[in-house]
C-alpha cells in the first residue's frame, strides 16, 4: 500500500510538472514555490472586515509570469456549490461577485514576467457552511480591441469551511456514502489527518471505489 501511494504521488507530480512547464500563468504560495496543477486547497482561516464587520476568508495565493516575455491573462472559475454568502475574485484586477453555483470568467489583464499577483479572492460567508469552487488559468491574444482566447492552465480547487460543518466532503460532486478516508505524507507514510501542509488523502467509499488526491491545508 506504502509504495502504491507512492508511486501515485511521483506520477502526479511528474504529470503536473510537464503540464505547468509549457504554460507562462503559475500558481504560487506565500513562498514563492509553484502550487501543483490540480490541488485542492482547504480554507478554514477567516478574518472580519473593520469597516463592514463582514467575514472574509481569502485565499493565500498568487499568480506568476513565468515566461520571458509579457501575456495576456485572466482566469475562468466554476462554483460547484455555495451555502451563502458571496465568492468575489478581484484577478486580475476588476472585482466580480456572486452568489450562486455556475461557471464564469474574470476579465483580462497584461502579465509582466517575474511579478506576482495576489489572486484578491475570497468566500464572504453570511453564516456556517461551505463553497467549493474550481479555479483555472487562462491566456489570451488580443486582437484589435478583443482578447482570444489562447491556452488554458492550471486548476486548483478552492474548499471554504466556515464553522462547523464537520462531515461535510469537499467532494461535494459526489454522494456516495464515505468507508473511510487515510492520510498520507508525501514519503507515502500513513500519518493522522494534518492541520496544514501538503499531504495525499485517500478516501474510500461504501462500494469499493476510492479517489486519492494531493491537497494543501492552510
Amino acid at each position: 500500500m506504502k509504495k502504491t501511494i507512492t508511486l501515485l504521488v511521483c506520477l502526479f507530480a511528474g504529470l503536473a510538472v510537464q503540464a505547468q512547464s509549457d504554460f507562462p500563468l503559475q500558481f504560487i504560495d506565500q513562498d514563492g514555490q509553484v502550487i501543483p496543477d490540480g490541488t485542492w486547497l482547504d480554507i478554514t482561516d477567516y478574518e472580519e472586515d473593520e469597516f463592514f464587520g463582514d467575514i472574509l476568508m481569502p485565499v493565500k495565493v498568487w499568480v506568476k509570469n513565468v515566461s520571458g516575455s509579457a501575456v495576456y491573462g485572466g482566469a475562468s472559475y466554476t462554483i460547484q456549490n455555495i451555502s451563502n454568502g458571496w465568492f468575489q475574485t478581484c484577478f486580475p484586477s476588476v472585482c466580480m461577485r456572486q452568489n450562486a453555483k455556475g461557471s464564469y470568467a474574470t476579465q483580462t489583464d497584461n502579465f509582466i514576467p517575474g511579478v506576482p499577483r495576489d489572486i484578491q479572492t475570497e468566500w464572504m460567508p453570511d453564516r456556517e457552511g461551505v463553497c467549493f469552487v474550481t479555479y483555472q488559468l487562462k491566456t489570451f491574444r488580443k486582437m484589435g480591441t478583443n482578447y482570444m482566447p489562447d491556452g488554458d492552465g492550471p486548476m486548483i480547487t478552492l474548499n471554504f469551511y466556515y464553522g462547523d460543518v464537520t462531515g461535510i466532503s469537499g467532494k461535494s460532486a459526489s454522494s456516495k456514502p464515505v468507508s473511510s478516508v487515510t492520510y498520507y505524507d508525501l514519503s507515502g507514510q500513513i500519518t493522522e489527518r494534518p492541520r496544514h501542509g501538503v499531504f495525499i488523502k485517500r478516501t474510500t467509499y461504501t462500494d469499493g471505489t476510492t479517489d486519492v488526491r494531493k491537497k494543501i491545508l492552510y
